[in-house]
C-alpha cells in the first residue's frame, strides 16, 4: 500500500504587483504594521529530522489537496487526502482541524485560532478565491495574524487551477489583511481591496523540499 508523500517547498523574493480590476492605483501609500523579529524563520530551512505524518492510506474515492501548517515559523505544505466529491471549502475546513497527532509531535502547528469557521468559499471569473470567515479569525493580531493569513492564502490558492489571489470577507465585506512583511495596502479609489498572492506570503515559506 502506498503511503502519503508530501511537501513542495520554495522560497521567493517578495514581488509587488497588481491584478487587473482588483488592485491599487500607483499613487496609493501602503500602511505598515510593526512585524515582530521572530516572524521570519532563520535561514528558511526545514530541519533534517522532520518527518511528516505518512499514516494516511491512498484510498479509492479520494483526492489529494494541499493545506499549509507551520514548522519553526515556516509555512509547510501538507498533502491531505479527502474523500470525493471534494467541495471548495473542504481543504480549508481540513486546515482548521489542525495537524494530526503524529504531525504535531514532529513540530507542525497552526496559527489559526480555535473557533475560526469557513462561512463560504467562492471563485470569481478572474480566478480570485474569496474566503468568507467568521469574526473569530479577524480578532488576531501581530505575528499570529500574519502567519494565520499566510496559511489560508496558500491553502486557498490550491483550491483551483491558476488561482490569481485570495480575498477575505467578514459579513460580506472585504477585509484588509497583512502580507508576510506586515504591510496592509490601502483600498483603491474604486473601493477594491487587493487580493493576497503567493508572492505576498513567500517570505514565510521554507526553502527545502521534503518527500
Amino acid at each position: 500500500m502506498r503511503k502519503l508523500k508530501f511537501f513542495t517547498l520554495s522560497a521567493a523574493v517578495f514581488i509587488v504587483f497588481s491584478l487587473p480590476a482588483c488592485g491599487l492605483s500607483s499613487n496609493e501609500t501602503p500602511s505598515v504594521l510593526e512585524v515582530p523579529e521572530d516572524v521570519f524563520p532563520d535561514g528558511g530551512q526545514v530541519p533534517q529530522d522532520f518527518h511528516p505524518d505518512d499514516s494516511l492510506d491512498l484510498d479509492v474515492g479520494t483526492t489529494v489537496h494541499p493545506v499549509y501548517f507551520l514548522l519553526d515559523s515556516q509555512i509547510i505544505e501538507v498533502k491531505r487526502r479527502l474523500r470525493s466529491p471534494v467541495f471548495l471549502e473542504a481543504p480549508l475546513n481540513n486546515l482548521l482541524i489542525g495537524p494530526s497527532p503524529i504531525e504535531a509531535a514532529t513540530g507542525l502547528e497552526s496559527a489559526i485560532p480555535e473557533g475560526t469557521e469557513i462561512v463560504n468559499v467562492q471563485v470569481s471569473r478572474n480566478n480570485i478565491v474569496t474566503i468568507h470567515l467568521n469574526a473569530n479569525f479577524f480578532a488576531l493580531e501581530g505575528a499570529q495574524r500574519i502567519r494565520a493569513t499566510a496559511q489560508l492564502v496558500f491553502t486557498g490558492l490550491g483550491l483551483v487551477t491558476d488561482a490569481q489571489g485570495v480575498l477575505f470577507l467578514l459579513d460580506g465585506v472585504a477585509q484588509q489583511l497583512p502580507d508576510s512583511r506586515g504591510i496592509i495596502a490601502e483600498k483603491a479609489s474604486d473601493g477594491f481591496v487587493q487580493p493576497l498572492t503567493e508572492d505576498d506570503c513567500a517570505p514565510l515559506r521554507a526553502q527545502s523540499k521534503i518527500s
